[in-house]
């Protein structure tokens, strides 16, 4: 029997077969892997939404950008970018950013947070801890969130603020890296099932390898992979967290580890509103040039920030 390939939206096929195939990262100059990425992202962003004020600040020792989309906001998103944490900055971030000011009615802190190799673990995380303690001494309400190994930083910040009583209104986690065990069946499925994927031959195998190397490059120290501050989903303990927004991909390696962790949170009473989208891939919600989509996203994820937020956010 021909296996049938799934259905993969059309808006999201003709990106992807529009791009080049950067294939395997490893052994890849971190450079060329950095201006590749923005290229992408930069040519496929959209129209950046105008902002009262944009600001380049010093959020508590972290550089980060400030974006107020009326001048007046009392509540903050802080945004943490994707990237395998080795890649993006504030301008591959600031179309999706600005999206998000304009729709939550609210300020957004994007963090430009020390990546690897040149900054390993935890100076990633480090730096978005401090940019949301910052933001909590300077705006009334705050959120965090953050795309891929950004959604990563976001949910262990969340944890470190449960831990630390520093009150949170809610984490938008969109496509989100949970744990660094990647040796289970779903993972090595994902490489059998999507072996070949949008014209892409090896696409399950190449996207297997490249999460493999990122935590690698990530945490060279295997026993450091699985404390709570890198593999959120390995946390003792979910109860006590603030609500979460979990946005997923169907054709994403990272899928399942996002579903076990809105069962997880399900299961200790935290409340979870999930939005799952179908034919999509990993790294769509940066896409809003191309994919309808990524606008969707940022809309339902804004209006439950609105919700938390609440009548006095700008």
């Amino acid at each position: 029997m021909i296996p049938v390939e799934p259905f993969v939206h059309p808006q999201a096929r003709a990106f992807i077969e529009s791009l080049p195939d950067s294939g395997l990262m490893a052994g890849r100059d971190i450079q060329e892997v950095r201006r590749e990425a923005r290229t992408i992202v930069l040519a496929a962003a959209g129209t950046p939404e105008p902002m009262a004020t944009v600001d380049d600040i010093d959020a508590g020792g972290v550089p980060a950008r400030l974006y107020r989309p009326t001048g007046a906001e009392t509540s903050v998103l802080v945004w943490l970018h994707g990237g395998a944490f080795m890649t993006g900055d504030l301008d591959s971030s600031d179309v999706v950013v600005r999206a998000f000011a304009k729709r939550a009615q609210s300020a957004v802190l994007s963090v430009d947070y020390r990546l690897a190799p040149e900054n390993r673990f935890p100076a990633a995380i480090d730096d978005a801890w401090g940019a949301t303690v910052w933001a909590t001494g300077n705006f009334k309400t705050v959120a965090v969130g953050g795309d891929s190994a950004g959604g990563n930083l976001a949910a262990a910040v969340a944890l470190r603020a449960r831990d630390l009583r520093v009150e949170l209104a809610m984490q938008i986690l969109v496509y989100p890296v949970l744990t660094a065990d990647t040796s289970n069946s779903y993972y090595e499925g994902f490489a059998q099932r999507y072996a070949n994927f949008c014209g892409r031959t090896g696409f399950g195998a190449t996207s297997l390898a490249n999460i493999r190397n990122m935590w690698e490059t990530y945490i060279p120290d295997p026993t450091r992979r699985f404390v709570q501050d890198a593999s959120p989903l390995r946390a003792t303990s979910l109860a006590g967290l603030a609500p979460v927004v979990m946005i997923l991909a169907e054709h994403d390696i990272l899928r399942e580890d996002g579903e076990e962790y809105i069962r997880r949170l399900e299961a200790v009473g935290v409340p979870v509103e999930v939005h799952r989208y179908e034919g999509q891939l990993h790294g769509f919600i940066g896409f809003s040039g191309k994919l309808d989509a990524a606008r969707d996203a940022v809309e339902k994820s804004s209006a439950a920030l609105r919700i938390v937020f609440g009548p006095g956010a700008s």
